[in-house]
């Protein structure tokens, strides 16, 4: 009897535990999607960060079409902003990335896939990384548009 009292015991505190466990990784999930949504924000500010430091240089250096930065030699616009194109016009948003935020990833989701598009008085680069996260470039006349996107899941 007492045997069968211990087992029913251990039965109930495992049931009390899975309970438990479920509901903290219930609350937990949406704190971890919050990170997410911050962590995306933090590397769209930490690329405007990079865009307004080499306009920065740029400007003090005289305005020059090229400068070195950073280990880049770099081509600017007339507006002071960093050239995604490289030779024969090629859009190389790899290269965009490289040089406004080198680290890449998005707290720890990996960078997927990178596409760039000219249209005709803009280009766009969109980088897709794991969690259906994105952020999207749009250069339009010297005006740069950095947006992050979340795909719903």
């Amino acid at each position: 009897m007492v045997e069968n009292q211990t087992r029913a015991m251990l039965i109930l505190f495992g049931i009390i535990a899975v309970i438990i466990v479920v509901g903290l990784a219930a609350k937990l999930r949406p704190v971890t999607e919050q990170a997410q949504v911050t962590g995306a924000q933090l590397a769209k500010v930490s690329m405007q960060d990079s865009v307004q430091r080499y306009r920065q240089a740029w400007l003090v250096q005289g305005e020059p079409e090229h400068m070195r930065m950073d280990g880049f030699e770099l081509t600017m616009t007339e507006g002071g902003l960093v050239s995604p194109f490289i030779q024969q016009g090629v859009l190389d948003c790899v290269y965009w990335l490289a040089v406004h935020y080198p680290q890449r990833k998005i707290m720890a989701s990996e960078l997927l896939d990178v596409n760039g598009v000219i249209e005709t008085n803009h280009y766009v680069c969109h980088y897709a990384y794991e969690n259906g996260q994105s952020i999207v470039i749009v250069s339009t006349a010297n005006q740069l548009k950095i947006d992050v996107e979340m795909s719903a899941e």
